[in-house]
């Protein structure tokens, strides 16, 4: 039997994460007797937090907010999307050496691409914290045309209805509707040419999920992204094929709805 490792998720606030559901199912249904456990630590512990995937018993880990940029400077070597993103949302153990990864944009390139087969000519970009950064590299990853980022802390999400006017994509990057049913953008604003992904993925769908859904438009909450990130990481932690099924019905059940995909 193969020796029991332990996984991580670093980060801050994360006792809502479905992370752990879905990789304790993956562990489960390849018979391995790996654990995944939160590791919800501030700013000031992440550089000890992080020398603990050296020990011996330690198998890797995941990265969320707010310390995708910290690790990526505590790691030995980051992966040529991790530089390229400033951010790195999976610990890999090679030998002695830590190596970054980001499977956060592939994620977020295939549901870009699901929702927008056809190109993004106008996407609207809520927020412009770290999550907005790496959407916009995403976007220009799928050749968008134009972005437009509003932000609620300088007021440019007052044009959100003259922006949305000729857009052909809307992203919510702000933690708003995160265990609430609030929305930053009123349901009159929505329309069945208007595709939405919305990042936030508790509850899911969001309220701004449902909305555009109900004005006729595809739509995805994070959920998608989540389960899409945490499959590439287990097969970079395992070097096998992740059983996404299991982690798509862990995730589901974690969440009481069913993933996009």
């Amino acid at each position: 039997m193969a020796a029991a490792l332990t996984f991580r998720l670093i980060g801050e606030g994360i006792a809502y994460s479905a992370s752990p559901a879905m990789m304790t199912a993956a562990f489960e249904a390849l018979a391995l007797p790996h654990r995944y456990v939160l590791a919800d630590v501030p700013r000031s512990e992440v550089a000890a937090t992080v020398a603990l995937l050296r020990a011996a018993d330690a198998g890797g880990a995941n990265v969320t907010v707010p310390h995708k940029a910290a690790v990526a400077a505590l790691v030995d070597e980051v992966s040529d999307v991790a530089r390229e993103a400033d951010a790195v949302n999976t610990v890999v153990r090679d030998g002695a050496q830590l190596i970054g990864h980001n499977t956060d944009m592939p994620a977020t390139i295939e549901a870009l691409e699901r929702l927008c087969p056809d190109g993004v000519s106008h996407a609207v970009l809520i927020g412009a914290g770290g999550v907005g950064r790496a959407i916009q590299l995403a976007l220009a990853k799928v050749g968008a045309g134009r972005v437009t980022v509003l932000r609620r802390s300088d007021g440019s999400i007052q044009r959100l209805a003259e922006e949305l006017a000729s857009a052909d994509l809307l992203i919510n990057a702000t933690p708003v509707g995160t265990g609430s049913d609030e929305s930053l953008v009123p349901a009159a604003q929505l329309r069945p040419d208007l595709a939405v992904l919305d990042l936030v993925y508790r509850p899911s769908p969001t309220r701004l999920v449902r909305e555009a859904r109900a004005a006729g438009a595809p739509a995805e909450a994070g959920a998608a992204i989540l389960l899409g990130q945490a499959w590439r990481s287990l097969e970079l932690w395992l070097g096998r094929t992740a059983p996404v099924a299991r982690m798509r019905a862990a995730l589901d059940a974690e969440l009481g709805a069913s993933t996009d995909v």
